[in-house]
């Protein structure tokens, strides 16, 4: 590298790593110990040693840059962060054609913190997605309770949707890991549409399929063979699914649906393949046994359901 270039190179990363030092330390607090966060800390810390070794143990640069070299004149700004889902991004940008010279070499000193959590592993918190139409009015409510009930379930992200807008509800479907899906079904010719919603259909503009890792369908007959062919059709990865067969009686939705979104907090931010998250809706299943045992719970069932081919 030009020497003419180095002191300008270290003295930027190093300004660089102080500063996102106290982001990454202020954000790991933020997250209550996130370990990808306190990871990072541990990274840009160790960065910012290394540089500093560099500067004191370099007489040659310390006389350079007594000698005047325009450090203060380097203009920089940073975006630091780590997101609660374990991903991050550091955005560094400087000014002036000098300091521009020095962007395609500052990759090697910087540390990488926006790698997606490893494939397999749940995001914490888990985005959970309670959708119904606001005109049923039962169904609403008891989706609010859940989630009035939920809230305190840290490694989730309770995201209520009760709205008559089809849009808003296949948005909220789309997005989330974790879908709850409760409405009045109807056929439509072939296809059995939930709220309106053809299961067919919530393929994205791009042609992208649901982001969900547990699909639970809280409609009449929603294990039915007629529902989870549709829903395959809107599917890019297997999912963990939950459906009923029949009628969906009075009393179990309450009863149940806490503890299925319970099972899958203990698994958020860990890694959990289907057959995991199957466990959990089958977990789910029996706790709701042992609290309401006299309720016909041989109507629920799961499976992993695969992509249609």
């Amino acid at each position: 590298m030009n020497r003419r270039f180095r002191p300008y190179l270290v003295g930027l990363v190093s300004a660089v790593s102080a500063s996102a030092l106290g982001v990454a330390v202020n954000v790991a607090t933020d997250l209550q110990g996130n370990l990808l966060a306190w990871v990072t800390v541990g990274t840009i810390t160790a960065l910012t040693g290394t540089v500093g070794g560099l500067v004191d143990g370099n007489r040659e640069l310390a006389e350079e840059r007594e000698s005047g070299d325009p450090l203060a004149d380097i203009i920089l700004s940073i975006e630091c962060e780590v997101r609660a889902d374990g991903s991050g991004s550091m955005n560094v940008k400087v000014h002036g054609p000098e300091a521009e010279a020095l962007l395609p070499h500052l990759p090697a000193f910087m540390p990488s913190i926006a790698a997606p959590p490893p494939n397999g592993v749940l995001p914490r918190p888990l985005a959970v997605a309670l959708v119904t139409r606001s005109r049923t009015t039962g169904i609403a409510r008891r989706l609010r309770e859940v989630d009035a009930l939920c809230s305190g379930l840290g490694g989730l992200d309770v995201r209520l949707c009760v709205t008559d807008s089809a849009e808003r509800r296949r948005e909220a479907l789309r997005t989330a890991q974790v879908v709850l899906l409760d409405d009045h079904c109807v056929e439509a010719g072939s296809r059995p549409l939930v709220g309106g919603l053809d299961l067919a259909g919530l393929r994205g503009g791009g042609g992208d399929g649901l982001a969900a890792r547990v699909v639970v369908l809280g409609c009449q007959d929603g294990a039915a063979a007629a529902h989870t062919r549709a829903l395959r059709r809107s599917l890019d990865r297997p999912v963990a699914f939950l459906g009923c067969d029949g009628p969906v009686p009075t009393g179990h939705a309450a009863v149940l649906y806490p503890h299925v979104l319970s099972q899958l907090d203990g698994l958020a931010g860990g890694r959990a393949g289907e057959s995991e998250l199957q466990a959990a809706l089958e977990g789910a299943i029996g706790l709701a046994k042992r609290q309401e045992a006299q309720l016909d719970w041989g109507r629920w069932s799961t499976t992993v359901l695969h992509p249609a081919g």
